[in-house]
């Protein structure tokens, strides 16, 4: 072992240079590579988010791995738990255990496998043998202990200008609404009632714009940073009811401001969030975008802090769902363009739960997960089509039996995905079934993810316990 090569690579990784020491390792010769080489080269494919090839490097290897190397198996489960298969991933990290009962860092992925998967029973007792053995470490990743320290808040000076500029541009404040989200940044929202000139009420959060933003590089030079919300209210809305029929829209805004801090991400002109279910029992809508503001002077749009930081105010609009749709397959600006076609000139962006959807010929099946909310949760290189009932698709049941035959085309993965429960009626008629993307179907039942590289000619079904069983009875095709 060349312990100089391995100390730079090392130093490689502890200063998060991934890809250098992905070509360091890469340009070694074949008789130069060792176990602990391809352990390390995984690791930093996996930091690089490459969670696949990572994979084949362990597999490539595992018959050189000692039984005991725990190094081996931990990154394995690290692996699984980034393309999301659980199963797999348990599977490597009771392995260590198996080594060392004591390894409390496979103990705290299996705190995050539970509390990914909301198995609250297993990421209890997980905790439990975690805080037994360093109870420090645990809180570190999943306690509150301290954490209100590190929360950002906006300093007295550059409240009091925030303040300023919203007096100033949307008018005087009348109250303000605290945020009672139970994990929470600081966020209020002011309250301007409604006027003779602007017969609604303007709400605005204070608070989101403490935290600047994870917004990508090359935008930081445009100040984009550090945001407020904005949203416009009917005159007869019960502003001081706490009843969620009339408060989602605060309490929306203030858990958008709470995302980009918690889940490090950035929020701007033209984006979209999807809720994945309507905010409320009286309106359909369940997603927003963040528009420029209306009906306000230009300069309301952005406040200058004291040390020159500016604060950007972007305006709330709600969607419907296949609003969200239609935005994503085109672009933001043909949908507010819709959206003020609708109302003419004389189009503010007052939220009416009862507005006309402007995107009716978006309308398609009342899928169980928007299509909004689908999150890219799987890696795969090959053909990704699959075919899904209605049954899981619409009706929401989880996958209770999984076959693969021959695919149909070179975009068929030759998965099939059912209920369980369909009758032949039900298959017969083609409407009940559509085609569908794999890392849609893991969306709905992430527990197939652990079986998709099965080959053509296999067959899984749920068992009374909710554990895939392999059909040995299955026809191979």
């Amino acid at each position: 072992m060349d312990y100089e090569l391995l100390e730079e690579i090392e130093e490689l990784m502890v200063n998060e240079k991934y890809q250098d020491a992905v070509n360091v390792i890469n340009s070694l010769d074949d008789d130069e590579m060792t176990v602990q080489l391809s352990i390390l080269l995984a690791h930093a494919y996996s930091c690089l988010e490459q969670n696949h090839t990572a994979v084949e490097i362990l597999k490539d290897i595992a018959d050189e791995v000692d039984d005991e190397d725990i190094a081996y198996h931990f990154e394995l489960a690290s692996c699984y738990y980034g393309m999301h298969k659980y199963n797999s991933a348990v599977t490597e990290a009771e392995k260590c255990l198996d080594i060392d009962e004591e390894f409390v860092d496979a103990w705290l992925l299996l705190c995050y496998i539970y509390m990914d998967k909301n198995d609250e029973e297993n990421f209890e007792y997980a905790s439990m043998k975690a805080k037994e053995i360093d109870a420090d470490a645990w809180e570190t990743f999943f306690g509150t202990d301290g954490a209100d320290d590190e929360i950002p808040m906006y300093s007295k000076k550059e409240i009091n200008c925030v303040i300023k500029h919203i007096e100033k541009y949307f008018g005087k404040i009348d109250k303000m609404l605290k945020s009672d989200l139970q994990i929470s940044m600081p966020i209020i929202t002011a309250v301007i009632e409604p006027t003779k000139e602007k017969n609604y009420y303007t709400l605005v959060t204070v608070g989101i714009g403490a935290y600047r933003e994870n917004v990508p590089q090359e935008m930081n030079a445009l100040r984009l940073n550090r945001v407020e919300l904005v949203a416009y209210l009917p005159p007869d809305w019960n502003i001081d009811s706490n009843d969620i029929n009339d408060s989602w829209v605060n309490k929306y805004m203030q858990l958008l401001g709470n995302m980009t801090y918690y889940e490090d991400t950035w929020l701007g002109f033209g984006h979209t969030v999807s809720n994945g279910k309507p905010f409320a029992d009286n309106t359909d809508f369940n997603g927003v975008i963040l528009d420029n503001l209306h009906n306000v002077d230009m300069n309301a749009s952005e406040c200058e802090l004291p040390d020159g930081d500016i604060v950007n105010f972007y305006q709330f609009i709600p969607l419907y769902e296949e609003e969200m749709m239609y935005k994503i397959k085109n672009d933001w600006g043909y949908l507010l363009a819709r959206l003020q076609k609708s109302e003419g000139e004389n189009y503010i962006g007052i939220i009416d739960i009862n507005r006309p959807n402007v995107c009716t010929d978006m309308k398609e099946k009342k899928w169980a997960i928007p299509r909004s909310s689908i999150e890219n949760v799987l890696e795969w290189n090959g053909a990704d089509g699959c075919f899904a009932t209605d049954r899981i698709m619409v009706d929401n049941k989880k996958v209770g039996y999984m076959y693969r035959e021959k695919p149909d085309n070179e975009y068929d993965s030759g998965w099939r995905f059912l209920a369980g429960d369909e009758s032949q009626e039900y298959m017969d008629n083609p409407e009940n079934v559509g085609i569908y993307s794999l890392n849609t179907l893991c969306n709905y039942d992430i527990d197939i993810n652990d079986y998709l590289e099965y080959p053509v000619g296999t067959a899984f079904y749920r068992d009374k316990n909710g554990k895939f069983v392999q059909d040995k009875n299955f026809r191979k095709n």
